[in-house]
């Protein structure tokens, strides 16, 4: 069914014209209140087929928008008759439209960005926190009420325990291009946060770039800000930020480096947090991305260095032996070094470090001076807990030694370690150590000449 203008739907609403047609089952009219209850132009959205489906995915939307009458995140509903033939919903009339009419002021202004996009999430997230999800996240369905966002079209939005979900399997709504791949599947009567999250980072896509968001491309978007979408629109969903938090969460990061809020710090935060990220979630990392990460991690204040490093996961240690980045270990460990000194951490930490340390010794192809300092650290670390696990872990290492020239620099480490104890009357770990289990003559000549 369709209406002309001077119709008269439900003997109350005056049709003046169309506000949109872009709808697949409604279409949104502009009417007039014929008994003056609502006055001004107002919108009218009616479910224009008539199977059975249509009608009650339409009575949901009305339903669900009802249920949030008092938000101000929502599109607000005014009246409704879900009886009549067709159905419909009077709604206040937004008269800045969606989000795609400032598309340029929003591709052109990273502060608008960050705006944009948290108002986005802020409007979401009043959904995921009553159980509803979206299922039809794109930016048209964000309209501009003033300075604030709020988001409309809930025809596929989905209920908790719903009894009227599609019961169609094969069957799938939403708009191509910002559909989540599980959606295509049967997972679209499943749906759960990430699907939503999903759908918001082809969003962010679009409204930065004006591309079709099926396919992702660099396309000018900051790295930092790259880093986020490609999370978000991961094709596997528990890759994905697991809820609209984490997203928030990651957003801030990102641009806080973009806005230059946080100085080198700030940037240093965001480059370590997207390769931990991804390392956990991907099990991936961008050699250049490490190596920018050393660099400017040398760059900030000492407490930073120590506050950053102490959060470093095994992870991160484990792919500092990759070929690319073995040049770059050295000058890290200098940075590390200090951390290590500062004392500023638990003394079961210290077997950690041991461990990570250990990741660095064990790579064949870093230069032997810089494995020997890899070792030192450890000692170092273990001696100031006066932790006995983490000791165990340097004894294993001095043991693994089979290079003579390796030998030389880890017995010159030895040496050093227990003068420096010794002077102090305490205990040495080393001193300890079995010379028949060494297998590395300078090692064990040192250890010998102990007893």
């Amino acid at each position: 069914m369709t209406y002309k203008i001077d119709d008269l739907i439900d003997e109350r609403f005056i049709v003046t014209g169309i506000c949109s047609d872009k709808g697949g089952m409604g279409q949104v009219l502009f009417v007039e209140d014929n008994v003056a209850e609502f006055s001004g132009k107002l919108a009218l959205k009616y479910c224009r087929e008539n199977n059975e489906e249509c009608i009650a995915r339409f009575s949901r939307e009305v339903r669900l928008l009802e249920s949030f009458s008092e938000n101000s995140k929502v599109v607000k509903t005014l009246y409704s008759n879900t009886v009549n033939d067709p159905p419909y919903f009077v709604m206040k009339y937004y008269p800045r439209g969606d989000l795609t009419n400032i598309i340029d002021e929003i591709s052109a202004d990273r502060s608008k960005q960050e705006s944009i996009f948290n108002k986005m999430i802020n409007c979401i997230s009043e959904l995921h926190s009553n159980g509803i999800y979206h299922r039809d996240i794109k930016p048209q369905n964000f309209l501009l009420d003033g300075d604030d966002v709020i988001v409309s079209d809930f025809g596929l939005g989905m209920e908790p325990e719903s009894s009227s979900r599609f019961t169609n399997s094969s069957m799938f709504w939403g708009t191509q291009g910002y559909l989540p791949p599980e959606f295509l599947n049967g997972g679209f009567k499943h749906a759960d946060e990430t699907g939503d999250i999903f759908m918001l980072g082809k969003s962010f896509y679009f409204l930065l770039t004006k591309q079709d968001p099926t396919y992702l491309m660099d396309n000018g978007v900051h790295s930092a800000l790259s880093c986020v979408i490609e999370r978000a629109c991961a094709l596997d969903k528990t890759k994905r930020y697991q809820s609209l938090s984490e997203l928030k969460q990651a957003l801030q990061l990102a641009f806080d480096v973009i806005l230059n809020r946080g100085g080198k710090i700030g940037e240093v935060s965001q480059l370590i947090s997207t390769i931990e990220d991804r390392l956990k979630n991907e099990n991936k990392y961008s050699a250049d991305r490490v190596i920018d990460f050393i660099d400017k991690l040398g760059l900030v204040g000492q407490e930073d260095q120590i506050r950053i490093c102490q959060d470093l996961s095994q992870n991160f240690f484990s792919i500092l032996s990759q070929k690319k980045l073995i040049s770059h270990i050295e000058k890290f460990l200098k940075v590390y070094c200090k951390f290590v000194d500062s004392g500023n951490y638990s003394y079961n930490f210290a077997e950690n470090i041991a461990e990570n340390m250990k990741n660095v010794f064990s790579t064949q192809d870093v230069d032997s001076k810089i494995r020997a300092s890899a070792l030192e650290i450890a000692i170092d670390a273990a001696y100031r807990m006066n932790r006995f696990a983490a000791m165990d872990i340097c004894s294993s290492m001095i043991r693994s030694v089979t290079e003579e020239d390796l030998g030389v620099h880890v017995a010159a480490i030895m040496q050093r370690h227990v003068a420096a104890i010794m002077q102090k009357d305490d205990y040495s770990f080393i001193i300890h150590i079995e010379p028949s289990q060494c297998k590395c003559d300078p090692i064990i000549d040192f250890l010998r000449s102990l007893k």
